[in-house]
This record gives C-alpha cells, structure tokens and sequence, in this order.
C-alpha cells in the first residue's frame, strides 16, 4: 500500500472513530454499521503495517524543476545506481558479495517505485519481498547505504572507518557511484525511512562524499591478534580482546564466523584470531573479526599477561 492510501486509510480509521463517539445510544443500525466499516479499516490496516519496508528518496537540484518533474535520464540513472548500491550492501552483509560478476540475491533486494513523494520530486520505495523484511535484509540493506552516504559526506575519518568496516570494496563502489550520478548532474537528494532521514546539503558534500569513498582513501590489512578474550556478544555481534600492551580491540564479527552463542562467557581466556583492520585518512584503525577465535594455553589474564 502506498504511503498515500495508508494515510488515508488512517484518517478513515479516525472519522469512523469519531463518529462512533457521536451517535445516539439508541440509533442502533448506524452504530452497528460503523462498528462493521471500522472493524473492515482495522484490517486492512493490520493487513499492510509491518509486511513491506518503505523508504523515500527525493531529489533537487539541476536535473529537478521543483515539485513537478525530473529529467527521466537522470531519475533512470538514479534509481538504477540506487538500486545496485542496496543490492551490493545488502549481499555484502550477507556474506555472498563477489568481487565481479552479477549481483548476487538481487531480487532479494529489488524495491518498488509505488508512486511519487510529495515535495521536492522523487519516488515513494517499498520492498518487493514482504518476509525478507522480516529478517531486516531490505531495510538493513537501505540503513547501512544510508549511513554510509552520512558518514562520507563530513571529515569524520573514524565514523566513515566504522560504516565500511564490515562492507565489501564492491559494495563502498556502488555507494560512491549513486553518488556520482548526483554529483554529474549537479544534484541532491534525501533518503527518509522510520528510522532516520538522511539529506546531502551542498553540491560539496556530494563531492566530500565521492572522494571520500575512493579505494585510496580507505585501507585494509588483515592479522592475526593474539591477547586476552575479554567478551563476546552474540546479538550485536560485538568482541573485545585485551592485547598483551594493555590495549583493548573492540570490534564486529563477521556474518562469515557463523553462530557465536558458544563463545559467550569464554572470557578470561588467551586465543589467536583473525582481523580485518580498516582505516580511513587519519582516523583510528577499526576491527572486524573475520575467524573463530582459537584459544590457546588455557585462561589468561585481565590484565594483559600471559
């Protein structure tokens, strides 16, 4: 259901209401009919909550004449680039993202255009596949692209370090090039979703953002850490590992390590694991573990000894 038709249907849920408040106790017929119509709205608003995931991109700028059109080049090339850009994130967390080749899952990914949004020009998105949102696949796939627009368009080295951390190359290059559609045509847009709203402001952000998304600006290594498994968090998928200087390592798991339910309440113990270190610029490096750790001699230390 478009976000238009949901409205209604909500403000049709709010005058049956209303008018229920206001009959006369003894017009039974008209009471009985509304209490019928409202239980019918009820349900085919239950029916379309939650099934599919939303979101609404728009844009301005050159290719845009106000609120009453798009150059059809330019909207073509955008939605396509953002299209790939939601599928390649969206493979890429999923751990299936080759470095070349088709997409892969892409129709686990692909969205509906379901009509235009009201304002600047732009369109009115919802996810093909109702229970893969169940499992937040579209919608993360759409929040991560979106964070990684964000992240890129300010001079935050460490919150554009943490955004790719756990993304494919591939993925970050289909970001940066929905990116460079809008900055070859000279234009901005916004991605709105429940969660958060996200809107370049300048023609420099959308610059900031491209450049900044560069294979160059970005780099990774990967190694081997040794220290002191200080916890493991399996919901958020989160690890600390105490390094023998002292230094405590926070970082993701990969969706790759599989399960981590069988690590929780492992700390206090020495291990060896592999890491991919991200860093961007000048910022601080930022972990990913992307193996099992492998214990070794028996518990360790919190303090960092062996």
């Amino acid at each position: 259901m478009r976000a238009f038709e949901l409205a209604s249907l909500k403000s049709e849920i709010e005058e049956v209401n209303r008018l229920l408040r206001s009959v006369d106790p003894d017009d039974v017929f008209t009471q009985v009919g509304l209490e019928r119509r409202l239980a019918s709205l009820r349900t085919r608003l239950e029916a379309n909550q939650g099934n599919h995931f939303q979101s609404r991109l728009t844009f301005k700028g050159g290719p845009v004449v106000g609120s009453y059109g798009i150059s059809a080049s330019f909207g073509a090339k955008a939605m396509s680039a953002f299209s790939d850009a939601v599928s390649a994130v969206g493979a890429s967390l999923r751990g299936v993202l080759a470095d070349h080749g088709p997409l892969p899952d892409r129709p686990d990914f692909e969205m509906l255009i379901t009509g235009t949004a009201v304002g600047s020009f732009g369109f009115e998105l919802e996810s093909r596949n109702r229970e893969l949102v169940e499992g937040g696949t579209v919608q993360e796939a759409v929040d991560r692209a979106q964070k990684l627009l964000e992240a890129s368009s300010v001079e935050e080295d460490d919150a554009l370090a943490e955004a790719v951390v756990d993304l494919d190359r591939r993925a970050i290059a289909k970001v940066r090039a929905f990116a460079e559609v809008l900055m070859q045509s000279g234009a901005l847009c916004t991605l709105a979703t429940a969660q958060r709203t996200f809107s370049f402001g300048s023609h420099l952000e959308v610059v900031r953002s491209v450049t900044r998304l560069e294979d160059d600006n970005i780099a990774e290594e990967e190694d081997t850490l040794e220290g002191v498994l200080i916890g493991v968090l399996p919901v958020t998928r989160s690890f600390e590992l105490r390094l023998p200087d002292g230094e405590v390592v926070r970082g993701k798991v990969d969706r790759s390590v599989g399960e981590l339910e069988t690590l929780f309440g492992q700390g206090n113990r020495r291990c060896s694991v592999r890491a991919r270190i991200t860093r961007v610029g000048d910022g601080r490096p930022k972990y990913l573990f992307i193996g099992r750790p492998e214990f070794l001699d028996g518990p360790g230390i919190l303090g960092g000894g062996s």
